[in-house]
């Protein structure tokens, strides 16, 4: 979740005005657009064709991480369902009924099983949970905490599942179908905070401490009241969150966690619970393709921080966890081909593409080992087509090729990224928030705010043709790194950008792709020298397609808003 546990709860209250409890459509779509309004965006000119030397490529090599890299982890793609709206499945739980966002509310475990084959087909080859543990009322508490009782992020039991989403054996088949299919699955731990009547007392007797107060990003105190929520004092709860990360790799088999608020949990204590997941998923194994394996143990923190010293300092350092979300470089990657949520800050798009590598320098200061996670969306952001939106690119009520050519192209860049990384269900498709792009100025009565406008109806049945081809592509960009292990492990050697243009090699062993990306509108050319070749330490080489984008010789030609992938065979 975006805010703080008192933050969250207050800025919905203010934005909406009432205390609404349902959902409805908006009655003036042409007021949310605020056509009046001038925009800044324009995606850059369409640049001259280019011909790469010896002497005019960057060559720099400054990543981390799965940057040559051998972990597992760092074939990680991650697919994440918001359980709340992802989908209901017939014979199921009711799913909450009421949250914050525009879907009906119904999604249910038996909906995510149902549609297991469809989330393998887009090559996601894990699955991440938004939580699913039992949220009860408190007699009293206002509307806001009945809407976030559905989102599961203010539990009341840490040991059991909310009965509005499903069963214990339900989670339990869920586990056992996606690991028989290949895919690993990751449960959501709000460790930092629950609702004010969660149960202190763990089945083995541990005992969690509550408190009114939460640490802040900065590690100073919050002192705002939770009313209906509380924060934890976390070195006398350790013995308690430990219990419950052990306890459902034990009965369920899961496999690691997606950490909400991660800078609520003090450093020191995070590097206490990794190596608790890290000892239980050894001592669990499960048949994957065949094979016994252990539970990965995978822990990925959320920091909504857009620089990178706040995620080195609450997560990283001390090798407290071993990934995060990759909140700065994400950013870098909408400024270039949509938009920030904040449109009305100049820079929030419209940059250039020599902006993705600024991105890139930012995770220098990682401890080393680090693995951070890339995405493009999630449960708290505005989806991509709406913030192609609302940078004025696309039109609200119009999906043309160019809507679907810039979805494919930010997936590429994350595709060809080295470690874990995560799409968020719907990106595959295209998906939007229909008659939204600017939020209302009553956005929390409407349930369109940014922070949840996503939480759409889950879309994985009679897809049409746009939205087909978008879902192949995308699965096809995202298994290619099964046999292309430079895009998931590579050791990454920027090559070249200008305003439209961005250029990789990565290496792995003796496979080695270029990735380029066109972030402008019109076709442009990269021809490779043979002294490039040279430079980067090989003989001769020549370039074969791995994406359906068109080479000549060592020629490369790239359709305006595209990500294209390309072999490298060297003699």
């Amino acid at each position: 979740m975006k805010y703080s546990v008192i933050s969250m709860a207050v800025a919905l209250a203010l934005v909406s005005g009432c205390a609404s409890t349902g959902s409805s459509k908006p009655s003036n779509v042409a007021a949310w657009q605020k056509p009046d309004e001038p925009t800044h965006c324009v995606r850059p000119a369409s640049g001259k064709d280019v011909t790469l030397t010896g002497d005019n490529i960057s060559l720099a090599k400054n990543d981390k991480g799965c940057f040559g890299g051998d972990s597992a982890m760092c074939d990680i793609r991650m697919y994440q369902i918001m359980v709340e709206s992802f989908r209901h499945g017939n014979g199921g739980a009711s799913g909450p009924l009421q949250s914050w966002g525009p879907s009906s509310h119904t999604g249910n475990l038996k909906g995510v099983i149902d549609s297991l084959d469809y989330i393998k087909s887009t090559g996601a080859n894990a699955i991440w949970l938004t939580p699913i543990f039992t949220s009860i009322p408190v007699a009293g508490q206002d509307w806001t905490y009945d809407k976030l009782d559905g989102t599961g992020y203010y539990t009341s039991d840490y040991f059991s599942i909310d009965p509005k989403f499903g069963t214990k054996e339900e989670l339990i088949t869920l586990v056992n179908k996606a690991h028989a299919m290949g895919m690993y699955v990751f449960l959501d731990g709000v460790f930092g905070h629950a609702k004010a009547n969660v149960a202190v007392k763990s089945p083995k007797g541990n005992e969690l401490k509550l408190s009114i107060r939460c640490i802040d990003m900065y590690g100073n105190i919050d002192k705002m009241s939770l009313k209906q929520a509380r924060c934890f004092e976390t070195e006398a709860s350790m013995p308690f969150l430990k219990e419950v990360a052990s306890y459902w790799i034990r009965e369920a088999k899961i496999d690691g966690w997606r950490l909400d608020q991660a800078y609520q949990v003090k450093n020191e204590f995070w590097k206490e619970l990794s190596d608790e997941v890290a000892k239980t998923s050894k001592q669990v194994t499960y048949k994957m393709n065949g094979k016994k394996v252990h539970p990965l143990g995978y822990m990925v923190g959320e920091v909504w921080s857009e620089q990178p010293k706040d995620i080195e300092r609450t997560v990283f350092k001390n090798n407290a966890l071993v990934s995060a979300f990759n909140f700065p470089l994400r950013a870098e990657l909408v400024k270039v081909l949509a938009s920030r949520e904040n449109i009305f800050d100049r820079s929030a798009c419209g940059q250039p593409a020599t902006e993705l590598q600024a991105g890139y320098r930012k995770m220098q200061g990682y401890t080393d080992g680090s693995l951070p996670n890339m995405f493009l969306s999630n449960h708290d952001l505005v989806r991509f087509g709406d913030l192609l939106q609302r940078a004025r690119y696309e039109k609200e009520g119009s999906r043309p090729a160019s809507y679907y050519d810039a979805h494919r192209a930010a997936l590429s860049f994350v595709a060809a990224y080295s470690g874990p990384i995560t799409v968020y269900y719907g990106d595959e498709t295209g998906d939007e928030t229909m008659d939204f792009a600017m939020k209302p100025d009553n956005c929390g009565k409407v349930d369109r705010c940014d922070d949840h406008v996503s939480r759409t109806e889950g879309h994985v049945d009679k897809l049409n043709a746009d939205e087909t081809k978008l879902k192949n592509d995308v699965a096809a960009m995202l298994k290619l790194r099964d046999s292309h292990k430079a895009l998931s492990h590579g050791v990454r050697t920027h090559l070249f950008s200008d305003p439209g243009l961005f250029v990789d090699f990565k290496s792995y062993g003796k496979d080695k792709v270029i990735y380029a990306l066109n972030s402008g509108t019109k076709e442009r050319k990269v021809k490779v020298d043979d002294s490039v070749w040279g430079k980067l330490g090989y003989g001769s080489c020549s370039v074969k397609s791995l994406n359906g984008a068109m080479a000549q010789g060592n020629e490369l030609v790239l359709p305006g808003l595209s990500g294209s992938f390309y072999e490298v065979q060297c003699r």
